[in-house]
């Protein structure tokens, strides 16, 4: 298992993501709103489409940071808007982790497949921690 600092932006992650790249070195990478595919029932405005959905800088060692811009209808307060990111060996640990961890918490996206080929789920535990667990399916 990998564990993965996850930090959500209100509308200036490219900003942010360029800033920490420019220090940090690294290898970045970026997915825009603009590329859900239609019909995930994620509404868009034409304002939001161009803030970055999930971005990564990985660097040499194997370690890496996550970024993201939050929903535009759902803005995070800065000093909550850090996440744990687990990336886990199975599917089966996504589903366990998710639903055992969450106890008393609240699940924010049930485990469950994606578009970006994962089995992913997000929660805030019942300490006021925020998670997001994934196995990446291979292709």
């Amino acid at each position: 298992m990998k564990a993965i600092p996850y930090v959500s932006f209100n509308g200036n992650c490219e900003e942010a993501i360029n800033f920490y790249h420019s220090i940090l070195g690294g290898t970045m990478e970026a997915l825009r709103f603009r590329d859900i595919p239609a019909g995930e029932g994620m509404p868009l405005t034409e304002n939001w489409k161009e803030k970055i959905m999930h971005s990564s800088l990985a660097f040499d060692d194997g370690n890496c940071l996550y970024f993201g811009d939050s929903w535009e209808e759902s803005p995070v307060t800065l000093g909550t808007n850090c996440t744990i990111h687990l990336q886990v060996n199975t599917e089966e640990d996504v589903y366990r982790i998710v639903e055992k961890l969450s106890e008393g918490g609240e699940i924010t996206m049930p485990a469950d497949k994606t578009f970006w080929n994962s089995v992913y789920g997000s929660f805030m535990d019942r300490f006021g921690i925020c998670w997001g667990v994934e196995f990446e399916i291979k292709k």
